[in-house]
């Protein structure tokens, strides 16, 4: 769900110097996703976008990659899209049920926004 800071933001961004959507965070907490979140319920780790693409002609892709490094151990159940490296407001927030990694998986997030 994209956030109601990230709405401000999109809509701010067009003719302006709001800085865009930059790196991926990932959570092990649980909580409603709601549009009025601001961050993640518990940040584990963040990582730089590794592609921005146009998917469509009102769609923009984004993707992170961790490694099992980064993974492992880890029980996620949260992630989300901020606009610098550390702290800051969400911009997108998704939660599921917790998938646990055991250091032998990697993990890539594609989110995909379509503006209408």
């Amino acid at each position: 769900m994209i956030t109601s800071i990230g709405l401000q933001d999109i809509a701010v961004r067009i003719g302006s110097n709001i800085t865009a959507p930059s790196h991926v965070a990932i959570g092990s907490g649980s909580g409603l996703v709601a549009i009025a979140n601001t961050g993640l319920v518990y940040h584990v780790d963040r990582n730089a976008l590794t592609a921005t693409n146009m998917s469509g002609a009102q769609e923009i892709e984004f993707t992170a990659d961790f490694t099992n490094i980064e993974m492992s151990g880890i029980s996620l159940k949260e992630f989300g899209i901020f606009s610098i490296a550390s702290g800051g407001q969400l911009w997108q927030r998704e939660g599921f049920a917790a998938t646990t990694f055991d250091g032998s998986n990697e993990l890539q997030i594609i989110t995909t926004w379509r503006i209408i």
